[in-house]
């Protein structure tokens, strides 16, 4: 079994070997004194960190009975044959299940927690939702409904990865980057985004997808319902 102190010593002591041969006195006083202060500066640890669970709420079905969300949020992933980035049965967290049912309600929210909390979906969820109300009533038509904006295109190619793994198989909502980075002609732009997408893990998403808008020429055609970009 991997110890991490036992470990944490051993890089320790190899980095102090290292440096003392690499700097060696001759002077036995001085290179005594050169150990005891590697040893008490080069490392502080290692730290254990302990990470709580986040308390659990209600699930997307939940939400759907109880008429928060659309009933649609159920055919979203029907058509997939891999299993669902967004399953209706899973509960979410407790922090979600609360800034989904504000949003919806028309109050605006703050959120702040912690890494790996799921705060995309806070907000990701509830524009979900306002596309599938608007299928519900035959009004889903073109347009953006929605602009995320991201400090830096890195989060917000990261963060469209999930959603094209929601949406590849529901061409009804439509989405697109627009940044810098942005190719203007079609062509350019497929090349590009095939190129990016090369080694994702479905061979679906190797290629651009047929909701998804890739150049600039075509998103002014054609506005995606969600259009993901930077504050440039």
């Amino acid at each position: 079994m991997f110890n991490p102190a036992k470990a944490a010593d051993e890089i320790k002591n190899g980095y102090i070997g290292y440096i003392s041969t690499t700097f060696h006195f001759r002077n036995q006083n001085l290179q005594r004194k050169l150990l005891e202060e590697l040893n008490t500066t080069v490392s502080n640890g290692p730290f254990i960190e302990i990470k709580d669970s986040f308390r659990s709420g209600k699930t997307i079905e939940e939400l759907i009975v109880n008429g928060s969300l659309s009933p649609l949020f159920r055919e979203l992933e029907k058509d997939k044959k891999y299993p669902p980035k967004l399953p209706v049965s899973r509960p979410l967290y407790l922090h979600q299940e609360k800034a989904i049912e504000k949003i919806v309600a028309g109050e605006n929210v703050v959120v702040s927690t912690g890494t790996g909390s799921g705060k995309t979906d806070c907000f990701l969820i509830p524009v979900i939702n306002e596309l599938l109300r608007e299928k519900e009533k035959g009004q889903l038509n073109e347009g953006v409904r929605a602009i995320f904006i991201y400090p830096m295109n890195a989060l917000a190619n990261d963060q469209i990865k999930g959603l094209r793994e929601i949406l590849m198989a529901y061409p009804d909502i439509r989405f697109g980057v627009y940044n810098g980075g942005t190719e203007n002609k079609e062509a350019d732009a497929i090349k590009l985004y095939e190129a990016m997408y090369a080694n994702e893990k479905y061979p679906e998403l190797r290629k651009r997808l047929p909701n998804e808008e890739v150049s600039r020429d075509e998103m002014k055609k054609h506005p995606p319902h969600i259009l993901f970009t930077n504050y440039a």
